[in-house]
């Protein structure tokens, strides 16, 4: 067994969470167990499934020209900065593992993904007075708008932070769903958030002892309410199953008694890492909907899908395929090129009576 500890609750197929193009077999055991994961099929509202696209429709019998333009999810990381994160962790603590696992450079998540993702943060704690409530303001929220591009931003905000006290997580939700609401996106990419969190939650009310678990899950539930899903990762092993389950299911519109969503629990930064990447690589779909239908499915292929150029070949492994008659998908490494460069251009064509306005 290797030392490295990473666990996806699953209890079915982890490639369906977001409907992205991530592909292979799921490497859990689906016992919660190191290198496992606890996941299952999770539909999710709003969520564009890819690219959007306009047909040029200046001549309705000539060959209709579909362009498209890459998704760019929006990813607000959530990140506990209450005391118990100074925790050993492998071989560092809980605080720097994480900040790292985010930070390095080139490798760490936002170096390596911020030309294709919006990232923002939001570092939460509160300062708890003699055990009784919180002093000063609660909750204690540092926050980076969404951007492109961000990482500079967010080093800046982030490397120099330390961990503070206590974990208000309801409260602090609800502070970021009240910055999020200034943050116009004339897109209307999905957003999602990432929860990194080490322990049972508390309220700015009562910062001890840890009672916050309804609070937390109501402000996952109006996040949800807004089309903005939650994905949970716990730092360490001292958040209860059962409470990353319900806000698990909470973040991806789940009750109690559905089938559950995933959560993930890193037992190391390696494990960390895993985890950021496969929450944020299933938001890059390479799923393209047409503003069009396929009249006929089996004249798809007479169509023509280029990328940045490049001609792909259709129902190829590494080209692009037609899901259905108004969604078409890139594959292998056509989805690659298209998710690695944000400025990648794709368009199809499609002959006169083939594709319908």
């Amino acid at each position: 067994m290797s030392t490295h500890s990473f666990s996806r609750v699953a209890t079915a197929s982890a490639l369906a969470i977001l409907g992205g193009c991530a592909c292979g077999d799921d490497p859990g055991t689906g016992d919660g167990g190191p290198g496992s994961r606890v996941d299952s099929a999770i539909d999710a509202p709003g969520l564009d499934t890819g690219l959007s696209s306009e047909i040029d429709a200046t001549n309705v019998c000539a060959a209709q020209r579909v362009t498209a333009r890459r998704v760019t999810p929006n990813v607000v990381l959530v990140v506990d900065q209450s005391g118990s994160m100074t925790e050993d962790f492998g071989d560092s603590d809980r605080w720097d593992s994480l900040r790292n696992s985010l930070l390095d450079e080139p490798d760490g998540l936002i170096a390596t993904l911020q030309t294709s993702v919006r990232f923002g943060l939001a570092l939460y704690s509160s300062e708890a007075g003699d055990d009784g409530p919180a002093v000063g303001m609660c909750p204690m929220l540092t926050w980076v708008d969404p951007a492109i591009e961000n990482y500079a931003a967010i080093r800046d905000v982030y490397r120099p932070a330390d961990p503070l006290d206590e974990t208000p997580t309801g409260e602090s939700i609800d502070a970021v769903l009240a910055r999020l609401a200034d943050v116009p996106d004339p897109t209307d990419d999905p957003t999602i958030l990432i929860l990194a969190t080490d322990g049972e939650p508390d309220t700015c009310a009562e910062p001890n002892p840890q009672n916050g678990q309804e609070e937390s899950i109501a402000a996952i539930e109006r996040a949800y309410d807004r089309s903005i899903r939650t994905f949970v990762i716990s730092v360490g092993n001292d958040v209860g199953m059962e409470h990353l389950q319900d806000v698990a299911n909470a973040g991806v519109g789940r009750g109690a008694g559905d089938p559950d969503a995933p959560f993930w629990v890193a037992g190391d930064d390696e494990g960390l890492r895993t985890a950021l990447l496969e929450i944020v690589g299933g938001e890059l779909s390479c799923v393209i909907t047409l503003e069009g239908r396929i009249e006929d499915l089996s004249q798809a292929c007479t169509g023509t899908v280029v990328l940045d150029g490049t001609e792909l070949d259709c129902d190829d492994p590494n080209g692009w395929r037609a899901i259905d008659e108004t969604h078409i998908e890139l594959q292998g490494t056509a989805c690659d090129r298209l998710q690695s460069n944000p400025r990648a251009t794709l368009e199809a064509t499609f002959p006169c009576g083939v594709i319908l306005i």
